[in-house]
């Protein structure tokens, strides 16, 4: 005024920012160190506060992969960190011929409302189905006719995926039977051993040789087999009896 102390008045506004929470996640999975059983997956998940507001409790879950280690969990608009984890694969896995997995990034504004973000991953496992089999003969019990010999089959699992049915079929020898089930890679089975029953024709030639096959089916229905052969000599003992009688 003209005179006297000075008069004042205030006046408040409230603007209102939005607010507009939001979280990114990058997931990517590492090249497996083997395609069996055991080996494992390296993942990393890039995880981004792609809001405008502070996040907490920032963090990964991934049920299939498992714990999930987070450098920091607190993020300001714009900022990033990288998470990691390692998966060992299973046997289930490398049947299956590919590891799927989902990933969820999670973060909690200033309100307490959390966001989310979802980013998947499919690793490839490449199958190398393969069996051996080792059949041995055993020492025939003579070198005549009728007499046996008397063979075993062994087949073990030599590649990375697991085998159902496994058979062996030797012709010559007939039917062989194998426990039934699954065979897993490294495993082995002994096939029940069967008698052969020398012919005159097998005396005749002076051995016995013979091939069986061993067959194994992988989880997408693929066959794979292995031969093996046995040779087994049969000694001749070629004789002669003579009887001479008179005749009165």
């Amino acid at each position: 005024p003209p005179t006297g102390a000075a008069v004042t008045t205030t006046d408040t506004v409230t603007t209102p920012v939005p607010a507009a929470p939001s979280v990114t996640v990058d997931k990517q999975a590492g090249t497996p160190s083997g395609a069996s059983a055991g080996s494992t997956i390296a993942y990393t998940f890039l995880v981004q506060n792609s809001g405008n507001v502070t996040l907490t409790s920032v963090g990964v879950g991934d049920p299939k992969v498992g714990p999930v280690s987070c450098p920091v969990a607190s993020l300001a608009p714009g900022e990033s960190t990288t998470c990691t984890a390692t998966y060992t694969l299973t046997q289930a896995d490398v049947d299956a011929g590919v590891v799927d997995n989902t990933a969820t990034a999670t973060g909690t504004d200033p309100n307490g409302t959390d966001v989310s973000d979802d980013d998947s991953t499919s690793t490839p496992i490449p199958a190398d189905p393969s069996l051996s089999l080792d059949k041995q003969a055993g020492t025939p019990t003579g070198s005549a006719a009728g007499d046996t010999i008397e063979f075993t089959f062994v087949v073990t699992n030599t590649g990375n995926v697991t085998l159902d049915p496994v058979t062996v079929d030797d012709p010559t020898v007939g039917p062989v039977t194998c426990p039934a089930g699954p065979l897993a890679p490294g495993a082995s089975v002994t096939c029940d051993p069967v008698s052969y029953v020398l012919t005159q024709a097998d005396v005749d030639s002076g051995h016995l040789a013979n091939t069986a096959t061993a067959t194994g089916t992988d989880p997408n229905g693929t066959e794979v087999t292995d031969d093996d052969t046995t040779s087994t000599p049969i000694p001749a003992t070629p004789a002669i009896d003579l009887d001479r009688k008179s005749v009165v």
